[in-house]
């Protein structure tokens, strides 16, 4: 079997079960780690992967990332707006931006991957001596200064 850089796009995370959410809070002893406040109660509580599960390894050996999904080490209590926070980035209503947030690294990774991947194709098709795929759009071309109005279309105030 092998180790794959991310989980597949068929695996399914795993609930975690009572027992582990347990261990957790008496790990943190009942403390969040963003800011080490009391945690209210379980129904106020969120429990965090840290890494998150999109940035781990993934064995498929045991089809569970590296390290496993449910392991208490790697999980963390903490409230519903601290949660909010790192998975959707800063902002209240309106999100200003998602980047360090868990869902905007992911965006840009799979960005950064789609970019790739093309330029990849882009460049085998190159050394096969096939032309060049055509951008989806044409290159316009800056007008040039016989295109712009020429005169003076008001008066001036010196006039008037």
């Amino acid at each position: 079997m092998a180790i794959l850089d991310r989980p597949p796009p068929d695996w399914k995370r795993p609930s975690i079960p009572c027992k582990v959410k347990l261990q957790v809070l008496i790990n943190q002893e009942g403390r969040s780690t963003v800011c080490k406040t009391k945690l209210g109660r379980i129904e106020d509580t969120h429990f965090d992967h840290r890494p998150p599960l999109e940035a781990r390894k993934f064995d498929t050996a045991m089809w569970d990332t590296v390290p496993p999904a449910n392991d208490p080490g790697h999980i963390e209590a903490i409230t519903v707006e601290q949660h909010d926070r790192r998975t959707n980035g800063p902002g209240g209503t309106k999100r200003i931006t998602t980047r360090g947030s868990d869902s905007g690294e992911r965006a840009r990774t799979r960005n950064i991957r789609r970019t790739f991947d093309d330029h990849q194709g882009a460049m085998a098709a190159k050394a096969k001596g096939k032309p060049r795929p055509k951008p989806s759009k044409p290159k316009r071309k800056i007008p040039g200064r016989s295109s712009f109005p020429q005169g003076r279309k008001f008066e001036s105030r010196r006039q008037a």
